[in-house]
């Protein structure tokens, strides 16, 4: 019996250690479980779009409507896809908005308007543009107190440049996106007045590369937005290039701009996408095709724990038409070539 339970024994070492040898062989060990089962990837998506201007049209046709939330209704099912959304605030949101300006080039959207953005997901927002001040520094003051009350975040504006450079960030499933803005100009002037210390510059490259860094520091991806170039134009100025380069050469993963009205070139530099300008999002320039036109940027990211910072696994093109001078709506499949096409993104 004895001799019975030593074969026995000595047969179940003999598995024992086999199977030892071939889980080592295998890869696996007592002591290091599969990563996938304690380190999950993490993915988040979000949309970045370009100017947003609810004041003037867009405020009227908020007014007819008796609904805040038009200038989004056609765009609600893109917007309630992704984390959330981020665009360039073209008009301040004005208190006093029972008393719209003599001139339609000074802009303050009325506070109701506040709703429409909610609803839609912006919960970051670029307050760097020319007409950041058009309702003076009451306006974007107020313009900013009203978007902290309700959480929605803010970049390229403050009470002094160190606030106006300061980026702001987003947690979305897990990751963390930082944004940092700026302008061509302070004011409505095409950039002269060069004292105005509430507004982030383009031009200002030193303080750029700070706010980057300090973004890169904290964030698993960093967009940096530019509201610059020239109007009614595809082509990007050598402001707009320089910018978007020291962005990138900063750390920043994407540099996307605002402000030229028209959809504008897209360029890889160092691996890293630029999109010099997204042209309008909500706006009332109903006089001109391009101007109808627009591009939005839905951005796919994924994290594992292991990694420094998120991997940008796809930029989704999604053109969209402005119609009814206020209310965007995702383009048809002739609507969409076209619109790449003019911005020489047929390859993308």
């Amino acid at each position: 019996m004895r001799g019975s339970r030593s074969i026995s024994a000595a047969v179940l070492v003999a598995v024992v250690l086999f199977a030892a040898v071939w889980l080592t062989w295998r890869g696996w060990t007592p002591h290091a479980p599969d990563p996938l089962a304690i380190s999950p990837r993490r993915a988040a998506a979000f949309l970045v779009v370009g100017d947003l201007m609810l004041a003037r049209g867009v405020a009227a046709a908020m007014q007819r409507s008796a609904d805040p939330l038009l200038p989004f209704s056609r765009m609600r099912d893109v917007l309630h896809s992704v984390a959330f959304a981020f665009g360039n605030l073209e008009s301040p949101i004005d208190g006093n908005h029972s008393q719209p300006s003599a001139n339609r080039m000074v802009f303050g959207a009325p506070s109701d308007a506040l709703s429409g953005l909610m609803d839609a997901g912006f919960t970051i927002l670029n307050l760097a543009n020319n007409h950041a001040l058009d309702r003076g520094t009451a306006g974007l003051f107020h313009t900013s107190r009203l978007l902290d009350q309700n959480a929605i975040q803010h970049v390229g504006a403050g009470s002094d440049l160190d606030r106006a450079w300061q980026p702001a960030f987003v947690a979305a499933n897990g990751l963390c996106i930082a944004f940092v803005g700026a302008s061509y100009a302070s004011l409505n002037d095409m950039g002269a007045a060069r004292d105005v210390p509430y507004i982030a510059r383009i031009e200002d490259h030193e303080r750029l590369r700070r706010a980057v860094a300090s973004a890169r520091a904290r964030a698993d991806f960093v967009v940096v937005t530019m509201h610059a170039g020239n109007e009614y134009t595809r082509k990007p100025t050598q402001g707009q290039i320089d910018f978007a380069h020291a962005a990138i050469d900063a750390g920043a993963d994407l540099v996307a701009g605002a402000h030229s009205h028209w959809v504008q070139a897209f360029e890889s530099y160092k691996g890293k996408p630029v999109f010099y300008g997204l042209g309008n999002f909500v706006f009332d320039q109903d006089w001109s095709l391009e101007t109808r036109q627009g591009l939005a940027l839905r951005i796919a990211l994924t994290k594992t724990p292991e990694a420094p910072s998120a991997t940008l696994e796809r930029v989704e093109l999604l053109p969209v038409v402005i119609e009814h001078a206020s209310t965007p709506r995702p383009a048809n499949a002739r609507e969409r070539q076209a619109i790449l096409h003019a911005a020489g993104m047929d390859d993308f």
